[in-house]
């Protein structure tokens, strides 16, 4: 009786620990990808991401044990960081953005750090103020200059204004389905290594 007694602490704190990792790793792999949206957000988003994808790594495949396992949460969570942040983004100022009628004064393109071309707009709201506005707010080529527009401001005033058509507030459900299942692949990966740890 007193053995049984001193093993089920044991695995309480074993299940426990297995459940913190299993919440704690997408969890932070999601906020990661929500802080890159932010002007700066990748001095913050970088060590969250990391601290996800190497916790994943380092808890499931050395503390645990399971190889497989931990391979298949450290790409999820990296995948997490770069479908979440934006369908998290789009999902924020759709539903909570102000809308502001805008025109779009003009489009094209400028290349990044790496070389890769991305696209731009230029936009006037009907105040005057002039947004230039890049692929992370929703210019993604589908705008023409001269067409009319809504730019979604963030109520908190910290994030750029997100671009989309009149009228257009719902969130594509692609990226959200997308999310949810890194999300949750990356949870269930976790918590496979944990419950089969050797």
């Amino acid at each position: 009786m007193s053995a049984r007694r001193m093993t089920l602490p044991g695995k309480r704190h074993t299940w426990s620990n297995t459940l913190k990792w299993t919440v704690l790793i997408p969890v932070l792999a999601t906020l990661a990808g929500w802080c890159a949206q932010y002007p700066y957000g990748l001095w913050l988003a970088i060590p969250l991401a990391f601290v996800a994808v190497g916790a994943a790594g380092i808890v499931a495949g050395s503390e645990w044990r399971r190889p497989g396992a931990a391979t298949l949460a450290c790409f999820s969570a990296g995948a997490l960081l770069f479908c979440g942040g934006p369908a998290l983004y789009e999902l924020y100022a759709k539903k909570l953005g102000d809308p502001a009628d805008a025109v779009v004064a003009g489009t094209g393109t400028h290349k990044n750090g790496k070389g890769t071309e991305l696209d731009t707009c230029t936009v006037v709201d009907a105040s005057g103020g002039v947004h230039h506005l890049s692929e992370q707010q929703n210019c993604t080529g589908q705008f023409k200059g001269g067409q009319h527009v809504t730019l979604l401001r963030d109520p908190a005033g910290l994030l750029d204004p997100y671009l989309v058509a009149p009228g257009d507030r719902t969130p594509g459900p692609l990226g959200l389905e997308i999310s949810a299942g890194l999300f949750a692949l990356t949870g269930a990966s976790t918590l496979y290594a944990g419950r089969r740890k050797r």
